[in-house]
């Protein structure tokens, strides 16, 4: 379950690959007055046999004293999970999501369950925030995407076989916050329009991936945007997390100390993505 709460930070709006492809991942570099940082754009999810690696990314990678991520995976944020999703992810004893929907709504449940190859009984006791979370990635894990071969899930990787310095900019409970979503009275009405939209998933996954594959950050963001058009919520959280990750990275800069930092795209692009507010405050900036 935690693995399939941390990659939907990106499925649900935007989505990742269904085919083999040669991948230009957007990436820039922020020099302060004393350290530098990396960043590279990441999707949660990716088929093994997306080649991303470009000699600059990997050059960074191994030149990085530091690697940063979105969310610490460990023992004690698997119990602070846990606690999380049986205060605010199940419904009231006796109540059953499919008893929420309409006749239309029923209809399409089955056929969301169908593509992802669920049973009714593995969503009917969840909140609506949290049946959409494991319905949307468990339809992408059924087409073999992994997190293993994704810039994040590579640098992680690389960092903990070389004894680097690991650090992540969100704790659980902010990752959580951010998926169960800042209006819960749309709950129901929200996951009623995701299995409406449901069969069309794989071709938004497709757009997203190609904009991300080129490095097309203009592209990348009118995606994201149109993704949380309908939830302002949504989109307030972000943008306040993107806030607080420019103020850290600032605080990285003051650090003597070169930073990779890997994580998702939709944090990366548009006027509110951090290279764009760093830019704002005066910090140089190399990259699109």
């Amino acid at each position: 379950m935690r693995q399939m709460l941390w990659v939907a930070l990106a499925a649900l709006a935007f989505g990742t690959a269904a085919q083999a492809q040669d991948a230009h991942p957007a990436f820039w570099a922020v020099h302060g007055a004393k350290g530098t940082v990396y960043l590279v754009s990441s999707l949660h999810l990716l088929p093994p046999q997306i080649a991303w690696h470009r000699p600059e990314i990997d050059r960074a990678m191994a030149s990085a004293d530091s690697f940063v991520f979105e969310v610490p995976i460990g023992a004690s944020e698997r119990s602070e999970e846990t606690q999380f999703i049986f205060d605010n992810g199940l419904l009231p004893a006796g109540e059953k999501l499919s008893a929420k929907l309409d006749e239309d709504g029923k209809r399409d449940l089955r056929r969301a369950l169908h593509l992802a190859g669920m049973e009714q009984v593995n969503l009917d006791q969840k909140q609506p925030w949290l049946a959409e979370v494991v319905l949307t990635v468990q339809s992408m894990y059924r087409r073999n995407y992994t997190a293993l071969h994704t810039p994040e899930g590579e640098a992680h990787a690389f960092a903990e076989m070389n004894g680097k310095d690991v650090r992540y900019l969100d704790t659980t409970r902010q990752q959580l916050e951010f998926l169960q979503g800042a209006d819960r009275s749309a709950g129901v009405d929200q996951f009623r329009s995701v299995l409406a939209d449901f069969p069309n998933q794989a071709a938004r996954e497709q757009r997203f991936i190609e904009a991300w594959a080129a490095g097309d950050t203009s592209l990348s963001a009118a995606l994201v945007s149109a993704g949380l058009h309908d939830m302002p919520g949504e989109q307030k959280l972000l943008d306040e997390r993107n806030r607080d990750w420019v103020r850290q990275i600032r605080s990285m800069l003051g650090e003597d100390r070169t930073f990779f930092v890997a994580v998702g795209l939709a944090h990366l692009v548009g006027p509110d993505g951090v290279p764009a507010l760093l830019r704002a405050q005066g910090v140089a900036v190399e990259g699109p």
